[in-house]
């Protein structure tokens, strides 16, 4: 019996553990085509990032979430000072295209660029795409 709840309480202090606020983005995908959403710092010729990041798959007419740790960022703070893009890209391009030939060919179908106040006080952290 003192097994059993030692087992529940321990199982319990994991999961408090794990309750941590989650920083994201909603990402609404109104157009008919699939396609792949990335967030990053602005660089100051708002390309595409040299190495590949993290790509989220958005369906059509589905919401994808693009969290801070997806950036190095987990609780926005860099957001605080500095303003972000969210590249959004054709899932057929990324899939048959290495990354170096799209960024080159700066092949994005939508650029979204601002600060915290931009994104969050303006959209409450949600990007619609819808295209064309």
């Amino acid at each position: 019996m003192k097994k059993t709840y030692l087992l529940l309480f321990v199982f319990a202090l994991l999961l408090s553990g794990c309750l941590d606020k989650w920083y994201c983005f909603y990402i609404k995908n109104n157009s008919e085509q699939t396609i792949y959403a990335c967030v990053d710092f602005v660089f100051p010729d708002t390309l595409l990032p040299i190495q590949k990041p993290y790509l989220r798959e958005i369906t059509p007419n589905k919401t994808g979430e693009i969290h801070g740790y997806h950036i190095n960022d987990p609780k926005f703070e860099r957001f605080d000072k500095e303003k972000l893009t969210i590249f959004i890209l054709d899932k057929n391009v990324v899939d048959t295209c290495s990354w170096e030939y799209i960024r080159e060919n700066n092949l994005i179908l939508k650029r979204y660029e601002g600060n915290r106040s931009e994104f969050v006080e303006y959209n409450g952290g949600k990007i619609t795409f819808n295209y064309p």
